[in-house]
C-alpha cells in the first residue's frame, strides 16, 4: 500500500477559492503555513494567514485601548512574516495576512465556516513539551464548520518530495464527504486512494472473546459489500484516480496510524458528539489526531 508518485510542478493557477492558516510563529505552526501554501496552489484558492491573540483571562489589570492595539500589532508582524514565508515558498500566490485581536480558536473557527480548508499545526507556543496535539488543534477538531488538516511530519519542498497514499477512512453508509475531499485531494496531486473499513466479530454476552472463524463470514462478506457499494459512484466519477479498498477486522485507529506511515493524508469523517463537556470528537478520531504519521483531514458529516 505503499505505491507512489512523482510530484509534479505547481504554479498559481487563477484563484478560486481560500484556505486559512493559523500560525503563532512556532515550528509546528510554520511547517502548517508550508503545508497550507501547497494546498492552496494545488487547490488555485488564495491563502489567508491568520494569527490571533487576546490578553491574560485572569488578569486583574484592566485592558487599555493602547494593550489592545499592541497585541493586535504583535499578531499582525507574525502573520506578516509568515505571509512572506509562503510567497517565497510558492512564488505568485495570493497571500492576505491577518492579525486579529480575539482568541485563535475563535478566529479560526469563524474562518472555517466559509473557507474551502483550514490548517493548524499540531502544537503551538504555548503548548506542553508532553502535548501530542494541542488545545487549537483539539478544540478546532470539534468546532471547525468545513474540513480542517492538522499538519504532522515534515513538509519537503515543492518538487522534491514524493506523493504518498491518500488513505479515507469510512465507517457510517452514505457519509459521502470525506471520501469525496479524498478523491479531489487525489486528483490535484496525483496520490493514490486507499478506502478502508475496520469492523470487529460480535461478542458473546457476558464474554470478552471475540469470534473469530476460520472460513469468510457474513461480516466480511457485508463489508466487502458495503465499501465497493460506496466506492463504485467515485470510481466512475473519478476514471483518472486510482483506487483500492481495504476491509480490516479490528481496531480502526490501530489500522489508520499503520496506514499512516508513508501516507500523504488520513481523511476522516466527523460527527460531534454533545458530552458533558462539550462537542468533542470520537475516540478514533483522537486517537489518529494524536499519533498518526501523516497529516490527517477531518470533514464533518451532517
Amino acid at each position: 500500500m505503499s505505491q507512489t508518485n512523482e510530484r509534479s510542478a505547481e504554479a498559481p493557477a487563477p484563484s478560486t477559492g481560500r484556505v486559512v492558516v493559523g500560525v503563532d510563529g512556532s515550528p509546528h505552526s510554520l511547517r502548517a503555513l508550508d503545508r497550507a501554501a501547497d494546498e492552496a496552489v494545488r487547490r488555485g484558492a488564495e491563502l489567508e494567514v491568520l494569527c490571533g491573540g487576546a490578553p491574560p483571562r485572569r488578569s486583574v489589570v484592566p485592558e487599555t485601548d493602547s494593550d489592545t492595539e499592541r497585541i493586535r500589532r504583535a499578531g499582525q508582524e507574525v502573520a506578516d512574516a509568515a505571509a512572506e514565508r509562503a510567497r517565497k515558498r510558492v512564488p505568485g500566490l495570493t497571500v492576505t495576512p491577518a492579525g486579529v485581536r480575539e482568541p485563535a480558536v475563535d478566529a479560526l473557527v469563524r474562518a472555517s465556516r466559509t473557507a474551502d480548508l483550514t490548517v493548524v499545526g499540531t502544537r503551538g507556543r504555548g503548548g506542553f513539551r508532553g502535548l501530542l496535539l494541542g488545545s487549537v488543534g483539539l478544540r478546532l477538531a470539534a468546532h471547525a464548520a468545513g474540513p480542517l488538516m492538522v499538519v504532522r511530519g515534515e513538509v519537503p519542498e515543492p518538487g522534491t518530495a514524493r506523493v504518498g497514499d491518500t488513505v479515507v477512512g469510512l465507517k457510517w453508509a452514505g457519509a459521502t464527504e470525506p471520501v469525496e475531499f479524498a478523491f479531489q485531494s487525489a486528483r490535484r496531486d496525483g496520490s493514490t486512494v486507499w478506502v478502508v473499513h475496520s469492523w470487529n466479530y460480535p461478542t458473546l454476552p457476558g464474554v470478552s472473546l471475540k469470534l473469530s472463524p476460520k472460513e469468510p463470514s457474513e461480516e466480511t462478506k457485508r463489508a466487502e459489500k458495503f465499501l465497493a457499494e460506496a466506492v463504485e459512484p467515485f470510481r466512475q466519477r473519478y476514471g483518472d484516480v486510482e483506487v483500492h479498498t481495504a476491509q480490516h477486522q479490528g481496531a480502526a485507529a490501530e489500522n489508520l496510524l499503520r496506514l499512516s506511515d508513508g501516507a500523504e493524508r488520513i481523511v476522516l469523517g466527523v460527527r460531534r458528539e454533545h458530552r458533558r463537556l462539550g462537542l468533542q470528537v470520537g475516540p478514533v478520531v483522537n486517537a489518529v489526531l494524536q499519533h498518526a504519521a501523516c497529516s490527517v483531514v477531518l470533514v464533518p458529516v451532517p
